[in-house]
């Protein structure tokens, strides 16, 4: 009993949302579909006979008249034309004269032919003058060259200078090789000379006279005369024992030397 009671419920359910989903279908249907576009006619009365003869009899506007004065013709003179100038004709140019041909030139001839005696009569010979003899010797004297200025004049330019005291008397190359010799020491004790960084810029000197043997021993170092400051005769003589020797004789004897020493050139 109650199966049927329930089978009723559920079929009127059904029926009334079956209804519903068609009439909710129709609507969205009706809504979505292309309406037909309605034409408007307005009923308009024809124009009365009254107003087209009022239109007809509007009067015509004219243009205004103008009142424009009389023109009286005008007196023109005949043109003047001027007189034509008179044509000057020009004179007519010289007649060119012709130049003359020229000669024609002779051919050169061929210069004859002349014998060796034809030749010499006509062109003698002269004789020559005699030349002076000449001086078999020829003036002309040698140079002679004097090595001891040479050699001063070079001491002069170095700073250390040779005493020659020995009784020998020197050949050229020994002087040369002397002197040479004595630059070379010069250079190694200017080397080996430590000057006194506190003395830098005073102005002190002082000449040394040394011997040296033919060994190259240096000895006898004495100051002629001193500086007057210690520090300073103290490096100068310090810088003569650290070469200690310098080396050997070119001349195969002792000589003494004499050098100089300056804070500032």
């Amino acid at each position: 009993m109650a199966i049927g009671r329930n089978q009723a419920l559920w079929a009127s359910v059904i029926l009334h949302l079956s209804v519903l989903l068609g009439f909710f279908l129709f609507t969205i249907v009706d809504v979505f579909r292309p309406k037909e576009k309605l034409h408007v006619f307005e009923m308009v009365e024809p124009p009365s006979s009254a107003q087209h003869s009022t239109q007809s009899a509007a009067p015509v506007e004219l243009p205004p008249a103008f009142d424009l004065p009389d023109v009286e013709p005008l007196n023109v003179s005949d043109p003047v034309l001027p007189k034509p100038e008179p044509v000057v004709s020009k004179p007519l140019p010289k007649p060119v004269k012709s130049k003359p041909t020229p000669k024609p030139v002779p051919a050169h001839q061929a210069p004859q032919l002349m014998s060796a005696d034809d030749f010499f009569k006509n062109n003698p010979r002269k004789t020559p003058k005699p030349r002076k003899p000449q001086s078999a010797k020829p003036n002309f004297k040698a140079p002679t060259i004097n090595t001891d200025k040479i050699s001063q004049s070079l001491r002069s330019l170095t700073n250390i200078a040779v005493n020659d005291s020995s009784s020998r008397t020197l050949s050229s190359a020994e002087r040369s090789a002397l002197q040479r010799y004595g630059d070379q020491l010069n250079s190694r004790l200017n080397r080996a000379w430590i000057k006194p960084a506190n003395l830098a810029g005073v102005k002190l000197g002082v000449t040394v006279v040394f011997d040296v043997s033919s060994s190259g021993r240096i000895s006898n170092v004495r100051l002629r005369p001193a500086s007057g400051n210690a520090a300073f005769d103290r490096s100068v003589k310090a810088a003569f024992s650290r070469v200690g020797s310098g080396g050997v004789m070119p001349t195969g004897q002792g000589h003494s030397f004499t050098m100089s020493f300056k804070m500032v050139e």
